[in-house]
């Protein structure tokens, strides 16, 4: 007992001779104290060394969050030409540029950029341009007689078939010509028309129908300017409108002014007269020679005198302006008539004066 008390503080008191565990030690250490050799135990743990992580061998590699060659958001060498690169990250790209990646200058103008450019007319874009539309697919305005229904135009047959014929498109794209008939009223006596008269004149025509008959300031083709329409008041006649007599025989077909027998703002013949040339004996065309009331000049401007006083007298000493029904000329005014005309005594049948009257 003794001895080995001396012998153990011997062992103490030598600092430097240290005798490491055997085999069998460090496996009964890493087994348990139980000895047991399972194939868990078969693995021993790496020893740690100096100055590296405690995380163990597989840690050695540093995450992504702080390796700087792998974060994308301060990556400073990222290719500005890499078609994956962000664009909202990249200092170098420019989302909005809108020039030739391969020259870096803008496009060259082009019809449908929406931009007026050399040698076109328009350009609404690409959207906007259409056959339908103001501004053709071609840049060209959309006009009348280019045969392409523009916004504005109620027909458009082409500038060969926009053509002053029944059932045509108005050379102004405006409406399709039709047919408008003509015809004379009843026969009225004297030149009285009063209290109103239009209004008399109207009464004498057929429902659907106006006279041809002008009252300054009330129904008028023009204020005083010859052979226009240039300040119409509740004028009968229509632009672009074929007239025909009760059996579809032509008159006239206008143009853009509303007049019969002008055409371009000059006077020219009808086509044919309003009313058919009597063919039978002398007699009876002569009591068939109705003369005609309108209130005008054969150039369309209103009659100043010879008008029965303003149409208030059927007074044998005033006289009205009367046209030739069968007259291609002077179908406006030909001739005078007595205001007095088949006003009691003798009344010879055929002289009594009657309107045109012109469908609506």
């Amino acid at each position: 007992m003794r001895i080995s008390t001396v012998l153990m503080g011997a062992l103490l008191l030598v600092p430097g001779c240290f005798n490491p565990p055997g085999e069998d030690e460090l496996e009964t250490a890493a087994g348990g104290t139980d000895g047991s050799t399972g194939a868990e135990t078969e693995d021993a743990p790496t020893p740690m060394t100096e100055g590296m992580s405690t995380t163990g061998a597989d840690d050695t590699t540093a995450g992504p969050t702080t390796d700087p060659t792998t974060d994308p958001t301060t990556d400073r060498t990222t290719d500005p030409t890499d078609p994956t690169a962000d664009p909202t990250t990249d200092p170098t790209t420019d989302p909005t540029d809108t020039a030739d990646d391969s020259t870096g200058e803008a496009p060259d103008p082009f019809c449908g950029d929406g931009n007026v450019d050399d040698g076109e007319e328009c350009d609404d874009g690409v959207d906007n341009n259409g056959l339908e539309q103001s501004c053709l697919p071609d840049c060209n305005l959309n006009v009348c007689g280019d045969g392409n229904l523009g916004p504005d135009e109620f027909c458009d047959d082409g500038e060969d078939d926009n053509i002053l014929e029944v059932g045509a498109c108005a050379p102004d794209c405006s409406t399709v010509i039709e047919e408008k008939v003509i015809r004379l009223s009843s026969t009225f006596g004297g030149g009285n028309h009063q209290p109103n008269p239009v209004g008399f004149a109207d009464s004498q025509c057929d429902v659907g129908f106006r006279a041809l008959f002008t009252v300054p300031g009330v129904r008028q083709a023009t204020d005083g300017t010859p052979n226009a329409a240039d300040d119409a008041i509740d004028w009968p006649l229509q632009p672009f409108t074929a007239y025909v007599r009760a059996d579809g025989t032509p008159i006239w077909t206008t143009d853009a002014s509303p007049l019969l027998g002008v055409r371009d703002s000059s006077p020219q013949p009808l086509t044919n007269s309003i009313y058919p040339v009597c063919e039978g004996e002398p007699e009876i065309c002569l009591l068939s020679g109705w003369p005609v009331v309108t209130g005008m000049n054969q150039d369309w401007t209103p009659t100043l005198s010879d008008t029965c006083n303003g149409w208030t007298s059927d007074s044998s000493e005033l006289d009205f302006t009367v046209g030739e029904k069968t007259s291609t000329e002077e179908f406006i005014r030909a001739s005078s008539r007595p205001c007095s005309t088949a006003t009691g005594g003798f009344i010879l049948i055929g002289t009594q004066p009657t309107f045109y009257c012109i469908e609506q």
